[in-house]
């Protein structure tokens, strides 16, 4: 399949990285409290370990529940989180196409069948207007290629 598309969702990964800081901060301060107590530079030392740590976990944590992956062709398309399993679907399922907006103000386009698919368009850094008209063009010529 082509084009590829699996860019960096940014909000996610800093999640991912907090909920780790965070982790580790509470566990510091429980169980460590004298560390707050002594000099800066060891304070510094272990502020720097939680970043570190942090980090690598958080991007593992992030590859694993939060990446999205999604390819299309003119057959159809893949669409993958993290490790979930893929979830593929052909042009020809679907018989309309629309553009919407979610709770939270990403785009999204809609594919309509008895009932419906989402393409987190916002997510995947895609043009939404522009891969709306794109996915309608894909829907039209599946349906075509099914009549005739």
């Amino acid at each position: 399949m082509s084009p590829t598309y699996s860019p960096i969702q940014y909000y996610n990964l800093l999640k991912s990285c907090m909920i780790f800081f965070i982790i580790q901060a509470i566990i510091v301060i429980l169980f460590f409290s004298e560390i707050w107590y002594s000099q800066i530079p060891l304070r510094l030392v272990m502020l720097s370990i939680n970043i570190v740590i942090s980090a690598l976990f958080g991007w593992r944590l992030y590859k694993q529940r939060y990446h999205l992956v999604f390819s299309y062709d003119d057959n159809g398309f893949t669409l993958k989180q993290g490790n979930k399993e893929d979830t593929r679907h052909k042009w020809s399922e679907f018989s309309k196409v629309s553009l919407i907006r979610t709770e939270q103000g990403d785009f999204s386009v809609r594919l309509h069948n008895s009932d419906f698919f989402d393409l987190p368009t916002s997510k995947l850094k895609l043009n939404p207007f522009g891969f709306r008209s794109e996915a309608e063009k894909l829907v039209e010529a599946s349906q075509k290629k099914k009549i005739g």
